[in-house]
Order: structure tokens, then C-alpha cells, then sequence
């Protein structure tokens, strides 16, 4: 099948994970045995007839299924959101790198901003299933509010797996208990070792967290980010995902972060 041609995909579940987010399980339609992806890759989901986007996946390929965190954005983001369990979708690719694992079998922080989170939760939970191959993890995530916060009913499971998990809200309220701040404030709180790091959020968060890991001895080349907000047409026509010398849909989006420090 050609690169440009979406295979189908049927909606085989939907969890809400705040009032402007879903987490949708799709099942392809056609045999695609060639359908292999690691944590930090992203697809092309299309409404036939409206349009595509590109989403970062966020499952494990350890888990079998395909799931994709969708937040409304635009017309093709509210018409998938708009969907209903059983309805078909388009998916391209997967296009782009992933995070090296190989190269961040040690200790390793993660952290992400926002819908960035998404992103982050096909590694973390890969390193879950496969937690006797990496050292310590910590993982740091912020929400502008608690309502904002994604796959709250998983941290339980992540820190059972042996995985530290801090979270916190620009803006707390009467029923947020949880710490109030930057993601920034949680870093200090881990005992690692300076290793590797994944950061997925806005670009002045991911500087602000490169800056603090470095100043742990974390080296600029040993930090990954995922550059998901420059995705655009998967294959590196368009132009539009071009970041300094980059094609993000195909040098990254996952960069380390001495190649990327410049253009952030």
C-alpha cells in the first residue's frame, strides 16, 4: 500500500480523559503486518471526505492495541471527537523516530506539559513492560488545572511498577490537594543519577526542565524531546513541519536536545 493511501481503522473504544480530550482505541481493518512503531512516533488520522491531522500515538507497542489521544483542536480533531464507537477513520504511516531506547537504559526522568503528556505515556508505559531493562524512573507532569491532568487512573499502576510520579497545576482549588507549580519544582524531589530524559510540553517548558536536568549533570545529548506540535504532512512534502535544518516529520519529531536547543 502506498505511503499516501490511509488504511481503515474502526473506533474500538473511547475514554474521556478531561472535557476536551479522548483517548480512542482503534482497530485496523486491513492486514497491515508491516504496522510496527515505537513510543514517540505518530500517525495520520483522516475523516474521509473532511481532512487529516497528525497525532503522536499514545500506546505501547507492547500492548498490542492502537491508541491515540485526541484533543479538539479543529474541524478534523472535533469530527473525530464527534465519532462514535464502531465508525471508521483513516490511518497513515507510522511516520517519523521514536526514543531511543537502546540509549536510555539507565536512569531516566520524564517529563511532559499539557497534551504533550499524551506523547509520553507510549514510553512510560513501555518502560513499564519492560522495567528490568531501565534504572530508576521518575516521571513529572503538569496541567494548567486538575481537570486538565490525562490518565489520572494510571499513576497507581505506573508507581507499582517500581516508577516515581509527581504531579502538580498552575491553578489549584478547593478539590485539588496536589502540589501547585511548575514542572520544574518536581525535578529536584527525584534521587537519579544523571542518565537519559524524555520531555514532550511547550517549548519554554522543555527548556526550563532541559536547563534544571542539566544543572543535575544530565548532558544536552542524553535529553530527548518530542517536537509533535511541528508534525504536518507525515512524509516531508509540505515543508511546513521545517524547524532550522530539520523535516520534523522525518528527522524527528523526537530530537535530542543539543541538535534542537537553537530553534526551540
Amino acid at each position: 500500500m502506498s505511503e499516501y493511501t490511509p488504511m481503515q481503522a474502526e473506533i474500538a473504544d473511547i475514554d474521556i480523559e478531561s472535557p476536551n480530550t479522548y483517548l480512542i482505541t482503534l482497530k485496523l481493518l486491513e492486514e497491515a503486518t508491516d504496522f510496527r512503531y515505537l513510543p514517540g512516533q505518530f500517525v495520520m488520522i483522516s475523516v474521509f471526505g473532511l481532512g487529516e491531522c497528525p497525532i503522536s500515538i499514545a500506546s505501547s507497542p507492547t500492548r498490542g492495541s492502537l491508541q491515540l489521544c485526541i484533543r479538539r483542536a479543529g474541524k478534523v480533531t472535533n469530527a473525530i471527537m464527534d465519532c462514535l464507537v464502531g465508525d471508521v477513520v483513516g490511518i497513515r504511516g507510522p511516520y517519523g523516530n521514536g526514543f531511543p531506547l537502546h540509549r536510555m537504559m539507565r536512569d531516566v526522568v520524564i517529563a511532559g506539559g499539557g497534551s504533550g503528556f499524551a506523547t509520553l505515556r507510549s514510553l512510560i508505559n513501555y518502560i513499564s513492560d519492560r522495567r528490568e531493562m531501565f534504572g530508576k524512573v521518575a516521571i513529572a507532569y503538569g496541567a494548567r488545572t486538575s481537570q486538565d491532568l490525562y490518565f489520572m487512573q494510571e499513576y497507581k499502576s505506573w508507581q507499582r511498577a517500581g516508577m516515581e510520579v509527581a504531579v502538580t497545576v498552575d491553578i489549584g482549588d478547593e478539590l485539588w490537594k496536589g502540589n501547585v507549580g511548575l514542572v520544574t519544582g518536581l525535578i529536584d524531589r527525584f534521587d537519579l543519577n544523571p542518565g537519559s530524559a524524555a520531555i514532550c510540553g511547550p517549548p519554554v517548558m522543555i527548556n526550563a526542565v532541559a536547563r534544571k536536568l542539566m544543572e543535575r549533570g544530565f548532558h544536552l545529548s542524553d535529553i530527548y524531546v518530542s517536537m509533535e506540535r511541528h508534525m504536518k504532512c507525515g512524509v516531508g512534502k509540505c515543508e511546513h513541519c521545517t524547524i532550522g535544518p530539520y523535516h520534523t516529520c522525518q528527522d524527528g519529531p523526537v530530537f535530542s536536545y543539543d541538535r534542537v536547543r537553537e530553534v526551540l
